[in-house]
């Protein structure tokens, strides 16, 4: 693989934490702005600003440091898997929570996803320049 490629592979891992981290962001400050209230509204908080600081460790890590994490993409698909489903854990009644819990949980497990898969190709491609 050409370094062209990898850098290619970098860019689009800084970009989709840098996407991931806003959507932990929207997570966290969507239980003031749409009122959600209960458990899941303590959840979003919490859950939202941890999103929100290790996406945007994973994008300054391949940004500034060229080493983008596996491993922190992994554990952001799983946040945003958790995301998703945390209104029926937690049993919220509220429509409108379930919505934005769900398609921002969706988002950030594809994001995730995709960073996963520029993570490796970045790290397959400086193995094999080395």
């Amino acid at each position: 693989m050409s370094t062209h490629q990898a850098d290619d592979a970098a860019v689009l891992v800084e970009r989709t934490a840098g996407l991931t981290a806003v959507l932990g962001a929207f997570v966290m400050v969507s239980t003031a702005v749409f009122t959600i209230t209960d458990t899941l509204g303590i959840h979003n908080v919490l859950v939202g600003a941890l999103v929100a600081l290790l996406a945007s460790v994973h994008a300054y890590r391949t940004g500034e440091q060229r080493s983008p994490s596996i491993v922190l993409a992994a554990v952001l698909t799983l946040l945003g898997v958790w995301i998703a489903a945390a209104p029926y854990v937690i049993d919220s009644s509220q429509a409108l929570a379930v919505g934005i819990n769900g398609l921002a949980g969706v988002f950030i497990a594809i994001l995730s996803l995709i960073g996963i898969y520029g993570s490796v190709r970045t790290t397959s491609a400086s193995a094999a320049s080395a």
